[in-house]
C-alpha cells in the first residue's frame, strides 16, 4: 500500500508588523515500517533515551509535552546531549526522525512526555 500517513500542516503568526503564514496543506506519505512504539515517559533533568521498542529504523514522530511549566528538550546522546527540538509546556511537534537513538532532558522539574515512534 502506499499513503497511509496524513499529515495537515499550517502555521500563521501575526503580531505587530509580524504577519505570515505557511500553509502548505495536507500530505500523503507512504510508511515503509510496519511497527510503531509510543506512550508517556517520565522525563529527567538528566538526559536519557527514548524508547523506540521494536522501531528498528525512525520515522514520522510526534512529540507533545503534558508539562504546563516546564519545557523538554528531545535530542541525541545522553553523557553529550545534543537538543534538535525543544517543547515548552503543552506544545506538540511532528517530525521525521533522523536518529535511531533518540532522547530527552527536561528543564528543572522531571515531567512526562507523550511520543509515538512510526518505524520508517
Amino acid at each position: 500500500m502506499a499513503n497511509e500517513i496524513t499529515i495537515t500542516t499550517k502555521l500563521s503568526v501575526s503580531k505587530g508588523n509580524l504577519i505570515h503564514a505557511e500553509n502548505p496543506g495536507t500530505g500523503s506519505f507512504t510508511l515503509n515500517g510496519s511497527v510503531a512504539s509510543g506512550g508517556v515517559l517520565t522525563v529527567a533533568t538528566t538526559a536519557g533515551l527514548i524508547t523506540m521498542g521494536s522501531v528498528t529504523t525512525a520515522g514520522y514522530s510526534f512529540f507533545r509535552n503534558t508539562d504546563t511549566t516546564n519545557y523538554v528538550e528531545v535530542g541525541t546522546g545522553t553523557t553529550t546531549f545534543t537538543a534538535f527540538m525543544k517543547l515548552a509546556a503543552g506544545e506538540s511537534a511532528l517530525l521525521r526522525l533522523g536518529t535511531n537513538a533518540p532522547s530527552a532532558r527536561a528543564n528543572t522539574l522531571a515531567l512526562n512526555l507523550q511520543y509515538y515512534i512510526l518505524s520508517d
